[in-house]
C-alpha cells in the first residue's frame, strides 16, 4: 500500500494540482448575503472545503477522521461526511466534498428548520440541527438533484440526517490528509460556491 502511495504521488508530482478555483469567488465588499428569486435571504458560507482530486492516493484517512470525529467512534465509512469515489482499476479517486451552496437546496428543502446557518462558529456553514431533524430526507433529495451522491446522508440508526459541518471551523480532513488533496477556504466576505455555480454529473 505505501508501495502504490509513494509511486502515485511521484507520478502526480509533475501535474499541478488545480483547486477548482473556478468555482469559487471570493466577493470582497461586493456581497454578503444572496437573495433568492423568492425574495429568501441566506448568507454565504465563509468557509468551504476543496479538493484537488489529482493529488488523491485513495488512501480513505479522510473518510476515517470524519466518521471517528462525528460518529463517536462509529468508524465506519457510510457514517463519513466526506465521500470518496473509489475506482481502483484506473486509480481515479474523487473526494465529493459538501460545497456549503450559495443556494442551498438543502436548506430550502428542510420542512422544519433544522437546517441552519452557523453564525456562532464564524464558518456559515449549512448545518443540521440533529435534535430538530425529523429524519424525512426532503434535504438528501434535494442536494441529489445537483450533486451525485447527496452531501447531506441518511444515518438509520440515528434516524437523522448528517453533513459537513467543517468540524465548527477545523476539519479532520483536512488536518489529517497526508497528501494534501483538501484545504479550506476561507472569506470573511463570504463565497460564491456550490450550486448554482456549479453542478456534478
Amino acid at each position: 500500500m505505501t508501495r502504490d502511495i509513494d509511486r502515485r504521488t511521484v507520478l502526480k508530482g509533475f501535474t499541478l494540482g488545480a483547486f477548482a478555483l473556478g468555482s469559487v469567488v471570493s466577493l470582497g465588499s461586493l456581497l454578503e448575503i444572496i437573495t433568492f428569486p423568492n425574495g429568501q435571504k441566506a448568507a454565504l458560507a465563509r468557509g468551504v472545503i476543496l479538493a484537488d482530486k489529482s493529488l488523491c492516493s485513495g488512501c480513505r484517512i479522510c473518510e476515517m477522521v470524519c466518521a471517528n470525529f462525528n460518529s463517536a467512534g462509529r468508524n465506519s465509512d457510510s457514517l463519513s461526511l466526506l465521500l470518496l469515489e473509489k475506482d481502483y482499476l484506473r486509480g481515479d479517486y474523487q473526494p465529493k466534498v459538501c460545497h456549503q451552496c450559495a443556494d442551498p437546496p438543502c436548506l430550502k428543502a428542510c420542512p422544519v428548520t433544522a437546517l441552519q446557518i452557523d453564525r456562532q462558529r464564524g464558518t456559515y456553514a449549512r448545518v443540521i440541527d440533529e435534535r430538530a431533524c425529523i429524519g424525512c430526507q426532503k434535504c438528501v433529495d434535494a442536494c441529489q438533484r445537483y450533486f451525485r451522491p447527496s452531501r447531506p446522508r441518511f444515518d438509520p440508526a440515528k434516524h437523522r440526517t448528517i453533513k459537513c459541518h467543517l468540524c465548527f471551523g477545523d476539519p479532520q480532513c483536512v488536518k489529517f490528509c497526508p497528501l494534501g488533496v483538501l484545504r479550506l477556504e476561507r472569506s470573511e466576505k463570504g463565497l460564491l460556491v456550490g450550486y448554482p455555480v456549479i453542478k456534478e454529473d
